[in-house]
């Protein structure tokens, strides 16, 4: 009997208990930038009012905020920012109510400390006096993470069975290219549109443990050493309990969408902003490589091999049966490529309304609120070629954001005016329990604190922004574990999530 045949059948029927759930995490963790891990970036004055910019839209951020504001600007407006973000974050992991495993690491892991440059920039022209055009490139979204949650168990029999010390990792870049529009009807109402063509790529590793397929039958597989003439059923190896799987996933996608907003000013100190965003779905489209880490004992594996050996004609279905459970003893790694696998991914639309009223030529103070429909996540169809197509429940909730802003002229010289700003926001996670994991970087509501400076020195201004991100912290209980009941595997994560973060953004404007 040849090994690699006795192998592949247990194989086979993990691989197919694993690739659909690998590919949702991948899909999950790629489109959650979107909310957890986009902290207002785009700008650094709309930043510091705490993203409270629907209503004001007067800087080249309006773009994205509300492009009925380029109408406000001269003949030229060019804009540039880097946001530089700072993701901190633990989790502590709860053991499996049934079948724990020592690879899931129960002790509480801090996440790799990274951070990340995201940039933005705007060039706006006004053709006449009504009429302005402009072209924005931005990344709205798109972080990473990279933890060390699992490790291989001391009698697993397979000391290769995970690549890398750090074995969970993602990272997620998306580029958003957008011309946009605006005219100016009159000195009251302005209206502006803008067309996103969005680009993105994924790359994920990460480690799953499906419950091992082999307690189903153990009872017979333990009775083998006494059918064959011994004393003794073997011992089930509790650190065998479920089998290693590791994934490699890259891959990309694009989507099209855009915005559109309206500017009204009943006075020289109040405005109304009202602004949407809508995109189609983005198609993604990746490349997967599975690892099964089989778990390792070399007696049971000679020896089932050998009584599979011995039955193969007098009785080929228990044969069968006992070549499969030698394959889940052979202790080596299998990998298996999946090319191509494709989903279209429904990314959520956003309105929202803003208000800027001046009280005064010294201040000028903003809010906002917009909803966003993560509702649109709630079943996600994956098509895996050959292999067919998955249906996978998420069930997220719909959000709505809040936020205030305020900006004060705090000196004023002939050639030179100095700004204070602050403001805040805040959101929930659209993400349920049921399909939390530590990629979100988003496991509850998020509060933010926001603080700048601007200079404006004429032509040229110069802008700063600070954010706090604040997370309370997260508890799941292991009893809101939700398994697969068919193929035993976790599709949320279980445990403590602690996380904040702090955003850096400066910015540069040209006006002539």
């Amino acid at each position: 009997m040849k090994t690699k045949k006795v192998e592949d059948i247990m194989i086979r029927r993990i691989v197919s208990t694993l690739s659909a759930l690998i590919l949702i995490l991948a899909i999950v963790s790629t489109a959650v930038a979107s909310n957890g891990t986009q902290i207002g970036t785009v700008g650094a004055k709309s930043t510091a009012m705490g993203s409270a910019f629907r209503g004001l839209a007067d800087d080249w951020s309006a773009a994205f905020f509300n492009p009925a504001g380029i109408t406000q600007f001269g003949k030229w407006n060019i804009g540039v920012s880097a946001g530089f973000i700072m993701p901190r974050g633990s989790y502590q992991a709860y053991p499996y109510p049934a079948f724990p495993s020592p690879a899931l690491v129960t002790d509480q892991v801090d996440a790799t400390a990274k951070n990340f440059v995201v940039p933005a920039l705007g060039v706006f022209y006004k053709a006449t006096e009504k009429l302005s055009v402009g072209l924005s490139v931005y990344a709205p979204f798109g972080l990473g993470t990279e933890w060390d949650l699992f490790k291989i168990p001391a009698n697993y029999g397979n000391a290769k069975a995970i690549s890398k010390e750090k074995e969970s990792f993602s990272d997620h870049q998306v580029i958003d290219i957008q011309p946009t529009v605006a005219y100016k009807f009159s000195e009251k109402l302005s209206i502006g549109a803008g067309f996103s063509y969005i680009t993105g790529k994924m790359t994920l590793d990460q480690i799953n443990l499906a419950l091992n397929p082999l307690l189903a039958s153990w009872t017979a597989v333990s009775m083998v050493p006494l059918m064959l003439g011994g004393t003794t059923p073997w011992a089930w190896n509790a650190d065998q309990n479920r089998i290693i799987a590791e994934t490699n996933l890259e891959g990309d996608g694009t989507a099209m969408g855009g915005n559109a907003g309206i500017l009204f000013k009943p006075s020289e100190k109040f405005s109304i902003g009202l602004s949407g965003r809508y995109s189609t779905d983005l198609k993604l489209k990746g490349d997967m490589t599975q690892t099964i880490a089989m778990p390792g004992d070399a007696v049971k594996y000679q020896t089932l091999v050998a009584a599979a050996t011995a039955l193969a004609v007098a009785d080929p279905a228990k044969s069968a049966q006992l070549q499969a459970a030698a394959g889940a003893f052979s202790g080596v790694n299998v990998p298996t490529t999946y090319k191509d696998i494709t989903a279209d991914l429904p990314l959520p639309w956003t309105v929202g309304a803003g208000i800027a009223f001046r009280p005064s030529c010294s201040w000028t103070l903003t809010a906002d609120a917009s909803l966003t429909n993560w509702s649109a996540w709630d079943v996600i169809e994956i098509d895996e070629g050959a292999a067919g197509k998955t249906e996978m429940l998420q069930d997220w909730k719909n959000t709505i954001e809040l936020g205030l802003g305020v900006e004060w002229l705090a000196m004023q010289t002939e050639s030179h005016k100095l700004f204070i700003r602050a403001g805040g926001y805040t959101v929930d996670s659209p993400v349920p329990n049921g399909t939390m994991n530590p990629t979100l970087l988003d496991p509850t509501r998020r509060y933010v604190a926001t603080a700048g400076v601007g200079l404006n020195m004429g032509k040229v201004s110069f802008d700063f922004a600070f954010e706090h991100v604040f997370f309370g912290d997260k508890d799941i209980p292991a009893s809101e574990y939700v398994f697969d009941p068919v193929k035993g595997y976790a599709e949320n994560y279980a445990g403590k999530y602690i996380f904040n973060a702090n955003v850096f953004t400066i910015a540069t404007t040209i006006s002539l």
